[in-house]
């Protein structure tokens, strides 16, 4: 069997595939995500659930390209999701706005899509990527910390979205031919290793604003987000600060790994980024870590956590048809964590050919 056919084949791909199959997009529901079920806004996880498909579906064209023409209308259809009113923070289309603004964490997943979309089916949409990315190259410029606004009249800034704002430069410079990430990677990563080491381990800290009592601390699902991103644009710094994050963060148990939130030493509560914590272990760390392994080449941490993950993904599918217990699977079924499976699952096919 194929690569292609094998990712294809896979209950996260039937689950994306039959989502993008639907008829006219109306905006996600707790049916879609998890969190929808408890906060109406999601909290920004419909475009990352969204950026995150687009990696997948790209990725899985990258390891098998026969599979180009049936994927490249799905990979539209994010896009069409992802510009639509439910989704965008903007109240009229986005070709009609006239100052972006400081809606940066929309625009970042936005720009990762654009530029995965451009990858599987052409330049469609190219010029709104261009726009978008001298938009985020100019907002964090502005800064002298180097990083941009996420949100209006919202003080946080978290560390793992400017390097997802990198990335999406990155990805519009690979292919575009532009210069936009090499303007901001250097200069960012000096401004991390200078000022946002946290003391006792090294690892990158979580937010620059100091908005938050764990600001200064490292987060388990800031860590697995920024060294997934890193990975593209600075390969040695990430390969230096995952060392460290599986030093100090993970947990193995019973030939299985899972990620911490939070530092041992630190008491912190679950938040909607960081979804559950257990036992000290958090439920986003852990997911997204599952991709960050995929994206580093790092096997046999990428196979001790699909220890964990795979049986508690068949769980909450089954769990998701089940009256009254739907909400409870959809926390491990839902279009975001199958999105970052199928992300990770395509990546770690295609690593050695990025």
């Amino acid at each position: 069997m194929s690569q292609g056919k094998q990712l294809t084949d896979t209950p996260d791909y039937r689950r994306i595939s039959k989502f993008l199959s639907n008829g006219d997009f109306t905006g996600l529901t707790g049916k879609d995500l998890f969190i929808k079920n408890f906060i109406k806004k999601g909290w920004g996880q419909d475009i990352a659930a969204l950026s995150n498909m687009a990696e997948a579906l790209s990725f899985t064209v990258q390891a098998s390209p026969q599979l180009q023409k049936q994927i490249a209308p799905q990979i539209e259809k994010v896009v069409d999701c992802a510009l639509h009113k439910s989704v965008s923070p903007y109240s009229k289309p986005i070709a009609q706005v006239g100052s972006l603004g400081h809606f940066c964490y929309y625009l970042e997943h936005l720009n990762i899509i654009l530029g995965h979309y451009q990858k599987v089916a052409g330049t469609k949409h190219r010029l709104l990527s261009q726009r978008i990315s001298e938009h985020l190259l100019a907002e964090t410029l502005s800064h002298d910390n180097l990083h941009a606004r996420l949100l209006p009249r919202v003080k946080m800034r978290w560390s793992a979205d400017q390097a997802a704002i990198i990335y999406s430069l990155w990805l519009h410079d690979k292919n575009n031919g532009t210069d936009y990430s090499a303007r901001l990677i250097e200069p960012w990563l000096k401004y991390m290793n200078r000022h946002r080491r946290h003391k006792s381990t090294g690892l990158f800290a979580t937010e620059v604003m100091k908005a938050k009592r764990y600001s200064e601390q490292p987060r388990g699902c800031s860590n697995a987000y920024m060294i997934y991103y890193m990975s593209f644009f600075a390969p040695e710094a990430a390969e230096e600060q995952w060392e460290l994050y599986k030093t100090h963060m993970s947990r193995r148990f019973i030939g299985l790994t899972a990620f911490r939130e939070y530092l041992p030493g630190y008491k912190g509560g679950w938040t909607p980024d960081s979804g559950p914590i257990v036992f000290g272990l958090g439920v986003a760390a852990s997911g997204l870590t599952l991709k960050t392994a995929a994206a580093m080449g790092d096997s046999e941490t990428y196979d001790r956590l699909m220890r964990l993950v795979r049986p508690i993904s068949t769980v909450c599918r089954v769990l998701g048809n089940v009256p009254l217990l739907g909400v409870v699977g959809s926390l491990g079924a839902d279009l975001l964590a199958s999105s970052i499976r199928l992300a990770a699952q395509s990546h770690l096919q295609t690593r050695a050919s990025l």
